[in-house]
């Protein structure tokens, strides 16, 4: 018996861009860029826990916090939460965009910025610096400052989406030559956000933030999709099958900790008050596990001290949990692979939430990191042979070829949730079909010659 791998697929995020401005992050499915500094490894161990300020921004900063007040412009369940350090008059976030593209039409008001915000009381000044990095971080301000956007808020204790305009423009002036090494490459040398609210006052207020929509990148921050995998979580793109709800510690999108600074993860910091800290959230969809088959839940797990127990319970959503698997890492420092048989919930309709407990039971303040959860369905079929199927071009707007070296019978192609979605006879070696009448994302295409033999590929339509 040949087997051929199936995935059971959740919604995947696309990282497209828009015309106007790019989603930074959502705190939901679009994590795509990282807070503080990127600094190795040894030294980021432990951030967050206790309070302790992390180098990149001095106040707390919370990125999986629950929306304090939804209403019609901001109803997602998470968002970020900062209280400001009231011992710093410029209290500053430092956010790793990656490389922008041409900043002209933001310096000319032919784009905006924006991103909602919950502030405590209305005529709060919140700012958006844009810089070089390393001439900032070397120089001291007005080093590596690019340009400034300002917006005030309106209201207290609701969201609204503020947007933001050019207020100044550091650079331009006459210290520039000391910090700038070619003032026309400016527009194009930018690396990095800065995120202040009520700046140059000494104040300890709390304030939310969502759905930051920044200046585009010079390239995309990560892949629009994986090709090698259906995942509900990958930490670099593919977030939106897996959504954070509430944690006792403090979980953010951080570095990997295999010293690999391009690759990001879940980075959790325990609170280590609570004996039971947990982690709570919910699966976009809910799994839906095919009867006969064997399904399996993948997870990489980070341990700095092995062995630790970690739990991982799928739950309905009234809580009652259907699922519990109980794991034991055996290596430290080094990432591990980790597997649940889903067969006793194949079927359920149901499976909607996820509990995750690491050493449950002790007050352990530690950090741990998680990445790459995947859902994959293993299915067997009769011994065939391969017919060369080939999908292209892939990505697509929507024409797509279908071709193989065998007589053809019929196509199917299935959403990221696994639901039959387009469907035809072809009774020919290879054809032409349009699927511009779907929405963006990832599809298979599973396609059967008029011998029996299958095969299938993933198919990504673009915008």
């Amino acid at each position: 018996m040949k087997k051929i791998y199936a995935v059971l697929v959740a919604t995947l995020m696309t990282c497209s861009l828009v015309t106007a401005q790019e989603m930074y992050d959502s705190f939901d499915d679009v994590r795509t860029v990282t807070y503080g500094l990127n600094i190795p490894f040894p030294q980021q161990m432990n951030n967050g826990i206790g309070g302790m300020e992390w180098p990149g921004w001095h106040g707390t900063l919370l990125q999986y916090a629950v929306n304090p007040g939804p209403n019609d412009v901001n109803d997602s369940p998470s968002c970020a939460e900062y209280t400001r350090n009231p011992s710093e008059t410029y209290d500053v976030i430092l956010i790793d965009s990656g490389e922008l593209g041409d900043l002209a039409p933001y310096l000319a008001g032919e784009k905006t910025m924006t991103m909602d915000v919950y502030a405590p009381v209305p005529g709060i000044t919140v700012q958006i610096s844009l810089q070089n990095a390393e001439l900032a971080e070397s120089n001291g301000y007005p080093g590596g400052r690019h340009s400034e956007y300002q917006a005030i808020t309106t209201t207290g204790g609701e969201w609204e989406t503020l947007e933001f305009t050019l207020t100044g423009q550091p650079w331009t002036d006459g210290a520039n030559a000391g910090w700038w090494p070619d003032a026309p490459t400016a527009n194009v040398d930018c690396d990095e956000m800065v995120l202040l609210f009520n700046p140059g006052v000494n104040v300890s207020e709390t304030y939310y933030f969502d759905n930051l929509m920044g200046a585009e990148r010079a390239e995309a921050p990560c892949e629009a999709y994986n090709e090698a995998d259906f995942v509900l979580m990958d930490a670099d793109c593919d977030n939106d099958g897996f959504v954070i709800e509430y944690t006792d510690g403090r979980m953010s999108i951080f570095p990997d900790p295999a010293l690999d600074q391009d690759d990001k993860c879940l980075e959790y910091a325990r609170n280590g008050g609570a004996p039971d800290d947990v982690v709570v959230g919910n699966f976009a969809q809910a799994l839906n596990i095919p009867v006969g088959e064997t399904t399996t839940l993948y997870f990489d797990f980070w341990d700095p001290a092995a062995p630790s127990t970690v739990l991982f319970s799928i739950q309905d959503d009234f809580g009652l949990e259907l699922i519990l698997g109980e794991f034991v890492t055996t290596t430290s420092l080094q990432w591990e692979t980790f597997s649940l048989d889903l067969a006793p919930i194949q079927g359920a309709p149901n499976a909607t939430d996820f509990v995750i407990l690491i050493e449950p039971g002790q007050e352990l303040a530690e950090t741990f990191y998680i990445d790459n959860l995947i859902v994959e369905t293993l299915v067997n079929v009769e011994e065939q042979s391969s017919i060369d199927l080939e999908i292209y071009p892939n990505p697509t707007t929507g024409l797509v070829n279908i071709k193989a070296s065998e007589q053809l019978e019929r196509y199917d192609v299935y959403n990221s949730m696994g639901s039959l979605v387009a469907s035809d006879l072809i009774m020919q070696t290879q054809m032409q079909i349009d699927l511009s009448y779907l929405s963006t994302g990832l599809y298979t295409v599973h396609v059967t010659s008029d011998a029996g033999v299958s095969e299938q590929k993933t198919l990504f339509i673009q915008p």
